[in-house]
């Protein structure tokens, strides 16, 4: 048996284990992947997670995205590798939130703690994105809230940078490393002042179909009025553009996306998930 490291180059190999989703993110700057392969070359048993913090005053996390194996030879050499990856990394502590009740498992059974709660995530429809507009209401929407299409790449670099400034980067640790393409452009939103963006709803379509509300956020006086004339904008476009059987992903992960959520999709509700974590200082 044979540990590799997983890049977006192989992890098709590993398709059995990988949704394709969480294939796309591998390309991503803070993803890590470990694979187990058998003496034929087969994949045997992956492990997917995703550093937080790593570029920040806090200490550095691992959010530990999948974990699947064949059997208890290949669960102990992949946590041996990632004990190892993650004191390289300077981990201070690791964490994981998952539907799957075998991952919950197998982490217990490495030290990790469990508890059942409701997940951060929620899932909307289309049909409640029409919600929004019924409690938004605008006519016509002001020139300065447009598509990210529209914008340019100069003053999307300029956001980043003062979202980077201002530690603003919402879902987003490798903001700082995402293209202005990586982003739906189409239904993304953002208000822009004095040629400037000073406020955006940013998302993100999987290869799945499912989109992800990754960074919303405003500066300046207007800040408040241009969140809901850009909340009300993607939500338009979204249900132009996109057919009834979409589903939007929103991670509930301040206080401020909640607050949201609740007033906006209150019928919606997280679901159970096995959640827990494990010190590796």
């Amino acid at each position: 048996m044979e540990i590799i490291t997983l890049t977006d180059e192989n992890i098709a190999d590993f398709s059995a284990y990988v949704d394709e989703d969480m294939q796309d993110e591998m390309s991503r700057i803070f993803y890590r992947g470990i694979g187990a392969i058998d003496d034929s070359d087969t994949p045997v048993g992956v492990l997917i997670y995703e550093l937080k913090d790593c570029e920040s005053e806090e200490d550095t996390k691992s959010r530990i995205r999948v974990f699947k194996c064949e059997n208890e030879d290949v669960k102990r050499l992949l946590m041996k590798e990632y004990a190892e990856s993650i004191e390289e990394e300077e981990v201070a502590r690791s964490f994981y939130e998952t539907e799957d009740e075998h991952m919950s498992r197998d982490l217990r059974e490495n030290g990790f703690s469990l508890e059942v709660s409701e997940a951060l995530d929620v899932v909307i429809t289309i049909e409640d994105i029409k919600g929004i507009s019924k409690l938004i209401r605008v006519k016509k929407f002001p020139p300065h809230i447009m598509s990210l299409s529209e914008a340019s790449v100069t003053q999307y670099r300029a956001f980043v940078k003062n979202c980077l400034f201002k530690g603003r980067r919402g879902l987003l640790d490798d903001l700082a490393y995402l293209p202005m393409n990586w982003f739906e452009k189409d239904i993304s939103s953002c208000a822009v002042t004095d040629d400037k963006i000073d406020g955006v709803l940013l998302v993100k379509k999987a290869p799945s179909g499912m989109l992800f509300a990754l960074l919303f956020t405003a500066f300046g006086p207007d800040y408040k009025t241009n969140l809901g004339l850009l909340m009300a904008y993607t939500a338009q476009n979204i249900i132009e553009k996109y057919p009834e059987d979409t589903r939007v992903v929103i991670r509930r992960h301040n206080a401020m996306v909640k607050n949201l959520t609740d007033k906006f999709f209150a019928q919606r509700k997280g679901s159970d998930v096995f959640s827990g974590n494990r010190s590796e200082a």
